[in-house]
């Protein structure tokens, strides 16, 4: 939404996801990413991102930006992951302690990467991939 420091992001099972109609104006945002985000051509709003790279640890999951939904029932925000990157978009560093603050006082863990269940997921899909655990 207009004005939001953070989206909102959910995970669901690739298969789950569907494009109901439409289809034919979305395109990828950045076909090097890896997350290839479906934005529509003509308003720019980000539908979806979807990984097509089969050995990363996240592939056959879609993300979802629930923030846009009016459907009720989805699970509330757990933690605020890359929360430097609104830097990016032209948060003062100066401002960044307080928004620090101001997500733990929501009980939102800030991460500058993912949360540690997450990055655990990540270097265990690794380790199985390289040998260094049983797959």
């Amino acid at each position: 939404p207009a004005g939001a420091l953070f989206s909102q992001v959910a995970v669901v099972p690739r298969d789950k996801l569907g494009v109901s109609k439409n289809a034919d104006k979305l395109k990828v945002v950045d076909a090097n990413a890896a997350i290839q985000r479906y934005a529509c051509r003509d308003c720019g709003v980000h539908m979806y991102g979807r990984i097509e790279n089969n050995k990363h640890p996240f592939y056959g999951f879609d993300f979802i930006h629930t923030e846009l939904s009016k459907d009720q029932g989805w699970a509330p925000p757990e933690f605020a992951a890359f929360v430097s990157s609104i830097i990016e978009s032209g948060t003062p560093p100066g401002q960044m302690g307080a928004v620090r603050s101001r997500l733990k006082e929501l009980h939102l863990e800030p991460y500058d990467c993912l949360s540690p269940a997450l990055m655990d997921a990540i270097a265990t899909h690794v380790a199985k991939a390289s040998g260094a655990l049983a797959a």
